[in-house]
């Protein structure tokens, strides 16, 4: 199975996303109880978050579209395209489907060969 720095950026978006909304249930564990022990949860959680925040931003600079050469799932400050993406987790989550068009240039984008 051959493994791209798309593939490589999706999953860690994806991995990272759920980490952060991890914090919620334990928000809501820590307004009905006392208990500290699931503390080192949240720790984990956002420590993991971080980490593949850190990996996902530094993959997004090798995944660009082949028409226009701007980043695929950083948005950045530009206007996007019309029945486009809205951001670069709504990209990570359909990378799987080959269905990602650029947000940038509007144009199809083969995840295949990214």
């Amino acid at each position: 199975m051959k493994v791209s720095i798309g593939k490589l950026n999706a999953w860690f978006a994806i991995v990272g996303t759920i980490c952060i909304f991890m914090f919620i249930p334990w928000l809501i564990f820590k307004s009905i109880t006392e208990n500290s022990a699931y503390d080192y949860l949240l720790f984990f959680s956002m420590l993991t978050s971080l980490l593949f925040a850190i990996i996902h931003y530094l993959l997004a600079f090798f995944v660009k579209c082949p028409k226009c050469s701007k980043l695929l799932t950083v948005l950045g400050f530009n206007k996007i395209k019309p029945d486009t993406h809205d951001g670069g987790l709504e990209v990570a989550f359909l990378w799987f489907t080959n269905k990602v068009y650029c947000m940038h240039c509007g144009e199809k984008i083969d995840t295949n060969g990214i």
